[in-house]
């Protein structure tokens, strides 16, 4: 077997998962900008790491296994890995409420940049109705003004 036939079943169950959280979850256009920075900075490094490594004689490859094309040193197999990874682990996220989390997080701090917090009216400020610090304040750790 070759590293091109292993490759290509991680590399289709991450692209495969990937499809299924952008239809589930539908990401915007920084989910999809933030992909490919992270992919040209892990390919960047792997080119990097990958041919340091061959040229120390840690890593070494058959040469029947692999396609013959390098990078440097670096056989070109070794570059879907971190595209595996940079497919399969956003897409874990999205699917496993990552983005629904984050949402959650900046809807709450919308709401705690109100006028009412701002002015010390509301809950936000973590004091009930006549400006005593609740339970759920003090372990939150919110301080009365």
């Amino acid at each position: 077997m070759t590293y091109w036939s292993v490759n290509f079943i991680f590399l289709g169950i991450a692209a495969l998962v990937l499809i299924v959280a952008v239809l589930v979850r539908r990401p915007r256009g920084l989910f999809w900008g933030s992909l490919v920075a992270s992919f040209v900075l892990l390919v960047v490094l792997t080119a990097i790491f990958d041919n340091l490594m061959i040229a120390a004689g840690i890593m070494t490859y058959t040469e029947h296994n692999i396609s013959g094309v390098q990078i440097g040193l670096a056989p070109l197999e070794d570059f879907a890995y971190p595209f595996a990874g940079v497919l399969l682990l956003p897409a874990l996220w999205l699917l496993l409420g990552g983005a629904r989390q984050e949402r959650g997080a900046r809807d709450e701090r919308r709401a705690g940049d109100g006028r009412g917090a701002r002015e010390g009216r509301g809950a936000h400020d973590g004091r009930g109705a006549r400006g005593v610090r609740t339970s759920e304040a003090e372990e939150r750790g919110v301080r009365a003004e």
